[in-house]
């Protein structure tokens, strides 16, 4: 039931309109230029183990191992849910929806 809600989730992100919240930033369109500010900004990233995921993942997407649409959906998901803190959440269906493209988010950023 939790992974129909989730996949429900997700799928509802993907197709709603781009929501416009006070104090987050807007994606750069079609482009990862200002992803990883968008990331940390808004999902109010602080721990360093967290910033350094979300350079991991920004990384990835510019590699093309990771969709930006896919990085997007997340992120806006996450945002949308309304929690003081969504950073948890993106990082839990990041980790699911890599997962199933066999991409490996263990492995840090090079130097």
């Amino acid at each position: 039931m939790r992974r129909i809600a989730f996949l429900l989730a997700v799928a509802l992100a993907l197709a709603a309109p781009q929501a416009r919240c006070a104090g987050i930033p807007e994606p750069a369109p079609g482009g990862v230029a200002g992803l990883e500010e968008r990331l940390t900004v808004g999902l109010r990233v602080r721990a360093p183990r967290d910033v350094a995921f979300c350079e991991n993942v920004v990384r990835l997407a510019r590699e093309g191992r990771l969709p930006v649409k896919l990085v997007d959906s997340a992120y806006l998901w996450a945002v949308q849910r309304g929690r003081k803190y969504p950073f948890p959440a993106f990082e839990y269906v990041i980790r699911l929806q890599a997962a199933r493209l066999g991409v490996d988010l263990e492995t840090p950023a090079k130097p």
